[in-house]
């Protein structure tokens, strides 16, 4: 049989589980973050936009009303360009404009404090598309606009806050630049608008990360639960594994040991009846003196030959159908009669007790009798003169119980790992072997053998036997 191996563990272990879940939440309040900032961007984009296609449109229905009062007006002059301006300035939160030819040069500025200035290269390319665009400047110096500070309320007297919306001047229906118009807009309000924007914004996130960071918690520890249960499964399937191999190393080896036990008591069964003759016929013809030793040797060959009828018939009620019952007073008779006088000879009592309502069938109890008799002889043996051997059988609607109890010194430590295995017997003549194949014989059963309790005060040796196999 080949070894067993053990599966690699692949799961974390707690603080590897919540690290885990600490870089999962950490990743996800990154994204979360992310995406406020880059939706927070869009929406003032948007806000900022608001501002120039309103004010175009208003610049396109200035000129269309001045062209309508005015039958000389001409988009293309700047003094045409300069009047829209003007119509434009009165608006409310309009707080200065100016205007500048094709080529990004001052023409002329609204209200008269407003200092000249000209067009970067950028911002007349950008206004070559003839699409407006808008720029937010929310701590600008008042210098870099006005020549002076007019009345305006501002909480800083050096800066402004203000934004800037560039509108490119075009014939309808023509792509040909021929002004841009400037509108400087306060930035108060703007300002205060993005600021409830971020709160929102802010809030909502933090929202979104609570509920996501939650639900990524439970999610990942459900996983991490369900996958520690798959690998204590997986550990306890393994184990199970280990001890099938095990028994089965076992099971073979104790067949093998059964086989040869079988071959050898029907080997044996014709020489130790001629042996017993053979002693008899010396016996009745030996001096007194000698015989009580003939006697002592008629006793051993008739107890070999009891020991090898009990196998064979066992055998043989293994190959036959079942053909009567025993209940556990009987068997537990049956055991102590085989073993009567070697507890008198040892100066041992031996004693059984039986409780409960059970029967078992000839195939069982005599498997079970073999394995209840090389206990009980092992716990006579064991137990010194003037102590007790007690055999119990107990039967309740699920199992059938059978104890036998001791008195001896205890089974040593070292012993007790390898105690059912085909070993070297520390015993005179013992062979190792009958526990060994009492365990055998008690998984042909069906049942489970195993020592339940050792102590100088003496051992116990248990089986348990399912009704079912009873």
């Amino acid at each position: 049989m080949g070894a067993v191996t053990h599966p690699p563990r692949f799961l974390p272990r707690r603080a590897q589980a919540l690290a885990a879940v600490v870089l999962a939440v950490a990743a996800y309040g990154v994204a979360v973050l992310w995406g406020r900032l880059q939706l927070g961007a869009q929406m003032r984009a948007q806000i900022l936009d608001r501002d120039a296609v309103i004010l175009q449109a208003l610049a396109r229905r200035e000129a269309a009303e001045a062209a309508a009062r005015d039958p000389a007006f001409d988009p293309a002059e700047p003094a045409s360009q300069y009047a829209v301006l003007l119509g434009m300035a009165d608006l409310t939160n309009i707080i200065a404009a100016r205007l500048f030819d094709t080529a990004g040069r001052f023409v002329a500025g609204v209200p008269i404090e407003v200092k000249e200035a000209a067009l970067s290269e950028a911002t007349l390319a950008r206004l070559q598309t003839l699409e407006p665009f808008t720029r937010f400047r929310p701590d600008a110096p008042r210098a870099e606009l006005f020549l002076h500070l007019p009345d305006l309320a501002s909480p800083q007297p050096d800066t402004l806050s203000w934004v800037e919306v560039y509108i490119p001047f075009h014939t309808p229906g023509g792509r040909t630049l021929l002004g841009v118009g400037q509108f400087v807009l306060e930035g108060y309000t703007l300002q205060r608008e993005f600021a409830r924007l971020d709160h929102r914004l802010n809030r909502q996130s933090a929202v979104l990360f609570g509920v996501g960071a939650l639900l990524i918690c439970l999610g990942l520890g459900w996983a991490f639960a369900r996958l520690e249960r798959a690998n204590r499964l997986l550990a306890a399937r393994t184990a199970d594994l280990q001890r099938a191999n095990q028994a089965l190393a076992e099971a073979a080896r104790s067949a093998a040991l059964g086989a040869v036990a079988a071959h050898l008591i029907h080997s044996l069964k014709n020489p130790v009846a001629g042996l017993q003759s053979f002693v008899v016929a010396r016996h009745d013809t030996a001096d007194p003196a000698e015989s009580a030793e003939w006697r002592e040797a008629l006793a051993a060959t008739r107890r070999m030959q009891k020991l090898i009828q009990d196998v064979v018939g066992v055998l043989r009620d293994q190959e036959a159908a079942p053909a009567y019952h025993l209940t556990l007073a009987e068997l537990a008779q049956s055991v102590a009669a085989s073993l009567q006088n070697l507890a008198t000879a040892r100066g041992v009592t031996l004693t059984t007790r039986s409780s409960g309502e059970a029967t078992l069938d000839n195939r069982a109890a005599g498997l079970l009798r073999l394995i209840l008799t090389n206990l009980v002889q092992n716990g006579l043996e064991a137990t010194p003169s003037g102590g007790r051997v007690e055999l119990v059988l107990e039967a309740d609607a699920q199992t059938l119980t059978a104890e036998v109890r001791d008195q001896g010194p205890g089974i040593p430590e070292a012993m007790r790992a390898r105690l059912f295995e085909p070993v070297p017997s520390t015993k005179e003549g013992g062979s190792g072997l009958g526990l060994a194949i009492s365990r055998q014989l008690a998984r042909h059963l069906g049942a489970a053998l195993e020592l339940a309790d050792t102590s100088p005060r003496g051992s116990v040796f248990r089986v348990r036997l399912p009704r079912p196999a009873a």
